[in-house]
């Protein structure tokens, strides 16, 4: 397969992983600036187009106590623009950011200290600093500059358990404004409107969790399957710590966590590596590494007993059940996603056969891997949309006969190949666009700390045998090591939730 054949998604879609490794290998060069900043770079034609993604390695877990979604946060404030961008008069702004912050502290004090009038006359000061400083912003300013130079419709940023991620699509003689732009964001960002967006992630968490029941009922999972581990806090925060946000700990939040020791970038499409690197070079050389990242220690005991626990919420019943698995990389992490895929992954699963289809206990079931996250062991996880009225035994009972089942008999030769098939054919459709390419590839890297991972996981799904699912399930998926949470149905009223 020629280098162009390979740069169309049906040839990615066709290929064998040596012939994939073959080309990749052939095509990405990779360049560490000084402070750690990594930056992959791979030619890709025919448009006239660069994708760019960045993969920062700060996640939930990497928030300490008491800021409990500020990573979340501060993707929302990389938004906000700089000293030159984002601002109507910077001189007279960042004296009214100033004093803003000033009032926001003494609402703080006042509060810690239980002081009712003195907390009133703060937030009234507070409320009046943030008016001050919102008619010196020139709103939407940095998204608008890339928007318009052609990233409307892919200019986007996610955060979760392990990562943050900042993508655009650009066209290929717009190169240089992206690192202009990027520069602005991550070496002296101006988190402008800190307060306003604070309400905005607090409403956020309101619909996403606190009047949702899907939302309720996985944090509430999450909490009780991991007893220490950060990844048992939620991305969005816990409402008394969004509450508790003040710009000066974000701003202590990005000195600490945004070193460029933990970015990687990779460019796909109409591009030269040597002046992408060249580019990264004169942009950000400069800036800081940052510390070492801090280790994540709180590592969970073996699990020996089940974990329940129960949400009242005024909405269907459904169920989650979720098992302590193996982080990215792990020698078995191939079988378990296997496993869990013959499970509930698509029609022909086992748990779509028993429970939608002949037993007509549920309507839907839903199966996934990494959950929260996978830099460190996260879990295996099941959902089932029950048929009312709810068989909750029956339910579960079915699901461990499928399990012993697979862990005895494993499964048939078809039944595997077709899974494995499909696991395979899923990371490659995400290679097929140049932004899917680029966003494999940087994750591959920042996580695991080589891209050629990508290649390692593909070999693996492809080694998994009968007998590698039948000891997974025997290792991984016993009662002792679930945690199984029920939505259970309530009079209308905020959800509550009781272990």
């Amino acid at each position: 397969m020629s280098a162009d054949d390979f740069g169309s998604a049906t040839g990615v879609a066709r290929a064998g992983t040596a012939e994939l490794r073959r080309w990749l290998e052939s095509r990405v060069q990779e360049h560490l600036l000084d402070n750690g900043w990594c930056f992959l770079a791979l030619p890709r034609g025919p448009a006239p187009v660069v994708a760019f993604h960045t993969y920062v390695g700060v996640g939930s877990i990497d928030e300490p106590e008491g800021l409990s979604g500020m990573a979340h946060m501060f993707e929302h404030m990389a938004f906000k623009g700089s000293e030159r961008i984002g601002t109507r008069d910077w001189p007279a702004e960042r004296a009214a950011l100033e004093r803003e912050e000033a009032a926001a502290l003494r609402l703080e004090r006042a509060q810690s200290n239980n002081r009712a009038p003195e907390v009133e006359s703060a937030r009234a000061e507070l409320d009046a600093a943030v008016e001050e400083s919102a008619r010196l912003v020139a709103g939407e300013a940095f998204s608008r500059i890339l928007e318009e130079a052609g990233g409307s419709g892919s200019l986007n940023a996610s955060t979760s358990a392990d990562e943050t991620r900042y993508v655009v699509s650009l066209p290929a003689d717009r190169l240089e404004l992206w690192y202009w732009m990027e520069r602005e964001r991550f070496h002296r960002p101006v988190l402008r409107e800190f307060y306003r967006e604070r309400d905005a992630v607090r409403e956020e968490r309101r619909m996403r969790v606190e009047s949702n029941p899907s939302g309720a009922l996985y944090e509430a999972l999450l909490g009780a399957a991991f007893e220490r581990h950060p990844y048992r806090r939620p991305v969005i925060g816990y409402a008394r710590d969004i509450d508790a946000y003040t710009r000066t700990r974000a701003e202590g939040f990005w000195r600490t966590r945004y070193g460029a020791r933990r970015f990687t970038t990779c460019l796909v499409g109409a591009l030269e590596p040597a002046q992408a690197f060249e580019l990264a070079r004169r942009y950000f050389g400069d800036l800081p590494a940052g510390p070492e990242p801090e280790r994540i220690d709180a590592r969970e005991t073996e699990p020996r007993a089940e974990r329940r626990v129960e949400v009242e919420f005024p909405a269907t019943p459904r169920m989650f059940m979720a098992w302590n698995a193996v982080e990215s990389g792990h020698p078995d992490a191939a079988a378990i996603e296997i496993a869990v895929r013959l499970l509930g992954y698509a029609r022909s699963s086992r748990l779509e056969k028993r429970l939608v289809r002949r037993d007509r206990l549920a309507t839907h079931v839903g199966v996934g891997t990494g959950t929260p996250g996978d830099r460190c062991a996260g879990l295996s996880f099941l959902s089932v949309l029950p048929v009312l009225p709810v068989e909750r035994e029956r339910i579960e009972r079915v699901i461990d006969e499928e399990l012993a089942r697979l862990a005895e008999g494993g499964p048939a030769p078809e039944e595997l190949d077709g899974v494995k098939t499909c696991a395979r054919a899923e990371i490659l459709r995400a290679l097929q666009s140049a932004p899917g390419l680029a966003g494999v590839l940087a994750e591959y890297r920042g996580k695991r700390g080589d891209w050629r991972a990508l290649l390692d996981d593909l070999d693996a799904l492809e080694r998994v045998d009968a007998a590698a699912v039948r000891a997974a399930v025997a290792r991984y998926f016993p009662p002792t090591r679930r945690t199984v949470a029920w939505l259970v149905p309530a009079a209308p009223a905020a959800g509550a939730c009781r272990a």
